[in-house]
């Protein structure tokens, strides 16, 4: 009999440095399927990793042999170099492989490269399977060093992309990663494992220098050759961080960008090209002072607000390449203050080309501030004549994104309260958005829809609506300007001449209407039966249903698929159907293998462990989401969302789950955890709206210390019930491999089903079917001790079904299994003894 190696501190070491190592990973394929696919592709990011950390789990349950425990340290090296080996490779080929095939195969070269991101996972997979589940159980300190090392990763990453490319971040975490594997292995005496890892790591490393050095230098290295269809050529300016990838390329002379022009212009500026994620885009202008070369602004629609009142003081949110600021100075405004999340796009506009932009941020009266908008108006004192918000959508995922999908909550009822409560008297909030009367109405019906919803909530009486909205449009854009006091007959009619001489076509007014649907939206009549009845979701958004740009219901895309691929509306598509290739995986890794298994043993015995380690994946993961959804925007900042939620998520559910003992708990233990898991739970589903409406105003060091408050106790209990789980079902070890790469595959299918619940219900929602998966755990453990105390036939062992299910499947398996139990008998084995 062979005995179970000892837990060392290297192994602790290991799992912390391999966990980081993934969720890095995990994070740079959503920022590269964002830049070279388009946002929603990277929404599969989170998919493919779960994807293959369940296959590696799976691999490590049908092969017990050759992961036998003796074996733990030079299977994790081996695979920990491979994760390295391949995680490198994939990205490289993902970079590489457009650019050497014919153009008709480019989709399936991209198919193939997307589904190769599973390998890296698979292995990462393995290695984190065999710590966590063949080693001998000592409480939740080695599954507390897993995700304390996601929790470093995630946070690790954001700082690491400030510095350098994400191909040189790419190649340093595989270093890493075959490290970890080298630490493992050392001193076994298995030295073509420890060369293997050795040499990886060494190799790697030293790449890393070499391409960190070519991208400081600017020299060639490795980077974005194709993306969306395009050659990235003639690039001057790029930078990366977690949420998007700013780029600069000339357009030299010519006629002036813009989406909205009244007239085409005939002047020539000089203008150079700001993309972000290779797809939304805006201009940088030459600028030498003369404001007469910017007559062509007045034409531009997103401008019509000027042209409705004369502003003095302006804020402009979303800066970009500056034009929004250029518009302000041509129409006079004496104060600008220009609010942009992006500091990539400051260092664009300010810093590398602040010559030829014709230093904006020193310009007389303007000010700009590297801040996300409502954050930032939310804890000034600042009043303005004009909040203008031009087209802001970047089409990019952040790095949260991943597993939020993208929102916008600029575009939700309780935002415009906060930017009316930053208005003047007579203020005026001015949203352009895209358009097209005979194919593309849903976001101007839907901004029509928030606008009614928040004038109301500001005090507006229904029957006065029409009195305070102005919708103007000029080819494929439609600007939506709304006052919080109402519009006078003679100021409507000064307006709306001056509007109508510029050549805007006036689509609402105070004595305007354009259609049934916004008449009803403007009448105040529009209920949820109204909304039901039209073809598209233009419901106002809110800030628990934020989802701006999907229009389209999941019950229509399963009638017609592809009725909706245009515009934002694909993504929904997207995640149609990565829940229909999640509900497969579930079907294959944890149907499949219980069907196998419930034919060899009683379902009382073999139902509760399963279920509970599905309810944790699916509830672990809707929690989260729902988290980070709603306290993104009250932190301020969408790299908060990764730094601060998820950064806390992990780290407390690490510290939470070392207080769970090997040894099997007691009753009353069990009790205070559980009831202490629900009551943090269902406390924070209740205190979170209510902080982020009343802390809004504070500080961000402020906000981020609340939030960490709200989420630090549910995450905490929510962390033991992994281990706690382990500890109650420890005796059926052949089988943890299984348990855990369901808990994984659940992961996954809730990433995603959690998207399409939250736009389709809601957050709230969403993160309250969360807390009732852990429910379900609470009665699995009821079940479980239950069928336990009734002994006989339930409790048969899962390990000894084991052995023949495998070879039935045609699998190799151990020989035997000495369980130490008498047949019929409920009581453990000892934890001494070993597999023969």
């Amino acid at each position: 009999m062979q005995a179970f190696p000892k837990i060392l501190g290297r192994h602790y070491f290991a799992i912390f440095v391999l966990a980081s190592a993934t969720l890095s990973y995990q994070i740079l394929i959503t920022r590269f399927f964002s830049v070279m696919l388009y946002y929603h592709f990277a929404f599969a990011a989170i998919s493919l990793a779960m994807l293959g950390l369940t296959r590696g789990a799976m691999a490590v349950y049908d092969n017990p042999d050759r992961y036998a425990p003796e074996r733990v340290g030079v299977e994790f090296a081996h695979h920990a170099s491979w994760f390295a080996i391949t995680g490198a490779g994939t990205m490289i080929a993902f970079l590489c492989v457009p650019l050497v095939i014919p153009e008709k195969y480019v989709l399936t070269a991209l198919a193939i490269a997307a589904i190769g991101f599973v390998r890296p996972f698979t292995e990462s997979g393995v290695c984190i399977t065999l710590l966590l589940t063949r080693l001998p159980y000592g409480g939740g300190w080695l599954y507390a060093s897993d995700l304390a090392g996601a929790a470093l990763g995630c946070l690790g990453i954001i700082f690491v992309l400030l510095v350098i490319d994400p191909v040189s971040a790419t190649l340093g975490i595989g270093a890493l990663a075959a490290g970890a594997g080298w630490t493992v292995v050392r001193g076994s005496g298995d030295a073509r494992s420890l060369r293997l890892s050795g040499a990886v790591a060494l190799t790697l490393a030293a790449a890393t220098v070499a391409h960190v050095g070519l991208y400081v230098s600017g020299k060639g290295h490795l980077g974005v050759f194709w993306a969306k269809g395009e050659q990235q050529l003639g690039t001057l300016f790029e930078r990366w961080n977690t949420y998007s990838r700013v780029r600069v390329t000339a357009l030299g002379e010519g006629a002036p960008f813009g989406w909205g022009f009244a007239r085409a212009p005939e002047t020539k500026i000089d203008q150079n090209y700001l993309d972000i994620d290779a797809d939304a885009a805006t201009v940088i202008t030459r600028h030498e002072g003369d404001l007469g070369k910017l007559s062509y602004l007045k034409d531009d629609v997103i401008n019509a607000a000027y042209l409705v009142q004369p502003p003095a003081d302006v804020a402009v949110v979303g800066v970009g390449g500056g034009r929004d600021i250029l518009s302000g100075l041509f129409f006079g405004a004496k104060n600008i203050r220009g609010i942009e999340i992006n500091p990539a796009i400051f260092e664009a506009l300010t810093d590398r080309f602040g010559d030829y932009s014709g230093h904006l941020d020193r310009q007389p009266g303007v000010s700009l501030v590297n801040a996300e908008a409502r954050s930032y108006i939310n804890h000034s004192s600042d009043r303005y004549d004009l909040v203008q918000i031009s087209l802001i959508d970047t089409w990019a995922a952040t790095a949260a994104g991943g597993l939020t999908l993208t929102e916008n909550r600029l575009y939700t009822v309780e935002a415009w309260g906060d930017f009316y409560r930053a208005l003047k008297p007579g203020g005026l909030l001015s949203v352009s958005r895209w358009y097209d009367p005979n194919g593309h109405r849903g976001e101007f019906y839907r901004l029509v829809a928030i606008a009614a919803s928040a004038l109301q909530r500001n005090g507006v009486p229904a029957a006065e609506l029409p009195d305070h909205v102005i919708a103007l449009n000029v080819g494929q854009i439609v600007t939506v300007i709304t006052r919080p006091d109402a519009f006078t007959k003679a100021q409507w009619q000064d307006a709306r001449a001056r509007l109508q001489a510029q050549g805007f076509k006036i689509l609402l007014g105070p004595d305007v209407s354009f259609d049934t649907v916004t008449s009803t939206l403007m009448s105040g009549k529009a209920d949820a039966a109204f909304f039901a009845s039209l073809p598209e979701n233009i419901s106002p958004s809110t800030d628990d249903n934020p989802f701006f740009f999907y229009t389209a219901r999941f019950g229509d895309l399963v009638a017609k698929p592809l009725s909706t691929l245009s515009n934002n509306n694909a993504a929904i598509s997207m995640t149609l159907v990565l829940i229909m290739i999640a509900l497969c995986a579930c079907v294959y890794y944890i149907i499949g293998p219980f069907v196998r298994l419930a034919r060899r043993m009683p379902l009382s015995v073999l139902t509760p462990p399963v279920a509970y380690f599905c309810a944790i994946g699916m509830g672990f993961m809707l929690i989260e989401i729902s988290q980070m959804q709603r306290l993104m925007v009250f932190l301020g900042h969408p790299v908060y969302g990764l730094g601060v939620v998820l950064f806390t998520v992990l780290l407390f559910s690490g510290i939470g789950s070392t207080t769970v003992g090997a040894n099997s708990p007691r009753t009353g233990a069990v009790i205070a955890r559980v009831v202490a898991l629900l009551t943090t739970l269902v406390a924070a589903g209740l205190l979170t709206p209510l902080l982020t409406t009343w802390a809004r105003s504070e500080t961000t060091d402020m906000r981020i210390l609340l939030s960490i408050l709200l989420l630090a106790p549910p995450a905490f209990c929510m962390g033991m019930m992994f281990p706690l789980g382990l500890s109650t079902w420890r005796r059926h070890s052949e089988l943890l491999p299984f348990f855990w790469s369901a808990n994984g595959i659940t992961s996954m299918f809730a990433s995603v089903l959690g998207m399409a619940l939250s736009i389709e219900f809601g957050i709230a929602r969403t993160y309250a079917l969360g807390a009732g998966f852990y429910i379900v755990c609470v009665l699995m453990i009821v079940v479980s001790r239950q069928a336990s105390r009734m002994g006989a036939p339930a409790a048969m062992p899962l390990d000894e079904v084991a052995a023949p299910l495998i070879q039935a499947t045609q699998l190799e398996w151990m020989a035997d299994i000495n369980s130490g139990k008498s047949p019929g008998s409920t009581k453990p084995a000892r934890s001494d003894e070993a597999v023969k």
